[in-house]
């Protein structure tokens, strides 16, 4: 049920529940949505209101202190579904040495290993309507790849990541149903944050209260609460909390706001196909149903250990030069994912293209895969793990939002141990490239130098950040344990990305709804459910 604060008749209003979600997002809904399974009660304050039509929301300003860094503005989404509205859809899990301690990197590890979450892929997987086979290399065998992909190499090695349907991407559309009809889930929309009410005595949060523009509020008791509401605001609202208590309740720990880290990700290479239709073959989307799948290929644990660098994975991709079909059904298919309903106007500018929509009928009913328009420019990306660091860290700034609130303060910058991911990698995956034979396919023109990267790393960041409340064994160096349970409060949880120690070498959003699936489950325990 949904309840929109800016227009409730009472300007002050209270509730009490079981379980207080701050963020309707794809950590908040997705733990909102299990929690009702086990029939406990759940509020969630979501600080924006139904859709976000703008790309960027006024209260996701922040003040810069190092390298610009874009995901502050561009990367957060207030409105049901949060970033999943926009979320490209990729869903790979962190292999175990992404998880585990690094001591070449000077990397203690996650408190748990990849087994702890690892039952809740397939509940995953169901959830988005993906298909439930490999993301391994044995899937290369499994669709008769192997012509044009090469396994088995020592450095590196392939893996798929798995894309669910446009309109499944995002988790307000997919929960619609519970959203909307069941009255023990509530969600207050344009309902933001502002003031917790913590008991010294017992070590809890008794209350939280939330506001919009007009002066209106809803206070919330809970018995435990969740912040759920993306890394940079979930640290915040962490450092709000502090301060509102002298910075005190986090005064033992060293760790919160700190260590933050993005992925680093730019334009390496460009590729000049030899044989085009091989190319496809060999990095096109592949088909597994109405499952999309994407060739990556990932820097290995033993190469990254030789080398002393972070994880990294390239991936190719293609720029159409003209207005095609791809183009126009590709923007169709995203209108559908924000709103959830159908644009016409988009899917009659896709179906002038006739010619390649046929190609690209018959293309995938004979491979399996997504035919690429012609012509187009093909390039290598690659995405680096930028290695947690200290002097990278979210604060209060001075300025203040439309509430009186303090905006965060993001000192976010790019250092040598970063740049040397990158040199260390072009080495490597040159000589990939040679001994697999891949020059028959294509050549790489790299436009990657290690003398002007600093500079163009400047807006690299991929909206993958993490590490300002990380998760591990002891309250000095860490923001919650192996449960999501923050050491200093005894009923607060924070499920985010922002708890991660370390970023791996793959796109965090599969790892975050497993670890909230987890969450759900303890708390459900914790319950007596």
């Amino acid at each position: 049920m949904i309840v929109d604060l800016a227009t409730e008749r009472e300007e002050k209003q209270s509730r009490e529940t079981d379980v207080l979600i701050l963020g309707a997002g794809i950590a908040g809904l997705v733990l909102a949505s299990r929690l009702r399974s086990k029939d406990i009660r759940v509020t969630v304050l979501e600080s924006g209101g139904r859709e976000q039509a703008a790309d960027i929301h006024p209260l996701n300003r922040a003040v810069q202190l190092g390298d610009a860094y874009s995901g502050a503005a561009r990367g957060r989404f207030r409105c049901l579904g949060g970033t999943s509205t926009r979320w490209g859809g990729a869903l790979i899990p962190f292999v175990e040495s992404d998880l585990a301690a690094r001591p070449y990197l000077g990397l203690e590890g996650f408190p748990i290993g990849v087994d702890a979450v690892r039952p809740y892929l397939a509940e995953v997987e169901r959830l988005f309507q993906v298909d439930g086979g490999s993301y391994e290399e044995e899937y290369v065998h499994q669709t008769a790849s192997a012509k044009y992909v090469p396994t088995g190499d020592p450095d590196f090695k392939t893996r798929f990541a798995k894309w669910p349907p446009f309109q499944k991407r995002n988790v307000a559309v997919l929960f619609s149903p519970l959203i909307e009809r069941d009255p023990d889930l509530e969600i207050w929309i344009n309902s933001t944050a502002t003031k917790f009410d913590l008991n010294r005595d017992s070590g809890r949060i008794t209350a939280v209260t939330a506001r919009c523009e007009g002066n209106r509020s809803v206070i919330v008791s809970a018995k435990h609460v969740v912040i759920c509401a993306g890394a940079i605001e979930s640290t915040r609202l962490l450092l709000l909390l502090d301060r509102q208590y002298d910075q005190r309740v986090f005064s033992g720990c060293n760790a919160l706001g700190r260590f933050f880290y993005d992925h680093i990700s730019t334009h390496v290479a460009d590729i000049r196909a030899n044989n085009v239709a091989n190319l496809n073959r060999m990095a096109g989307f592949r088909f597994s149903g109405s499952t999309m799948r994407s060739i990556r290929f990932e820097f290995s644990a033993a190469a990254q250990e030789r080398e002393c660098v972070g994880s990294a994975f390239a991936h190719i991709s293609f720029k159409t030069e003209k207005s095609t079909g791809f183009d126009s059904l590709r923007d169709f298919m995203r209108s559908r994912q924000r709103t959830g309903r159908f644009r016409a106007s988009l899917l009659l500018d896709g179906l002038r293209d006739l010619p390649y929509l046929a190609k690209m009928g018959l293309w995938r009913y004979r491979y399996k895969q997504l035919l690429w328009p012609v012509p187009a420019r093909y390039e290598l990306h690659l995405v680096a793990e930028q290695l947690p660091r200290a002097n990278n860290y979210i604060t209060l700034s001075s300025d203040h939002d439309r509430f009186d609130l303090p905006i965060p303060a993001i000192r976010w910058t790019v250092d040598q141990a970063d740049v040397k991911t990158f040199t260390v990698f072009k080495r490597c995956f040159e000589d990939y490239w040679s001994r697999q034979g891949l020059r028959r396919i294509a050549d790489l023109d790299w436009t990657y130098s290690p003398d002007r990267s600093l500079v163009q790393f400047g807006n690299s960041d991929v909206y993958h950040p993490g590490g300002s409340t990380r998760m591990g064994v002891n309250r000095r160096t860490a923001v919650v344990d192996s449960n999501l349970q923050a050491f200093d409060i005894a009923n607060l949880s924070v499920a985010s990305t922002s708890v991660f120690p370390s970023g791996g070498g793959e796109n965090p959003t599969l790892m975050l709804m497993l670890f909230t699936m987890r969450l759900a489950d303890h708390l459900g325990g914790r319950f007596g459910f």
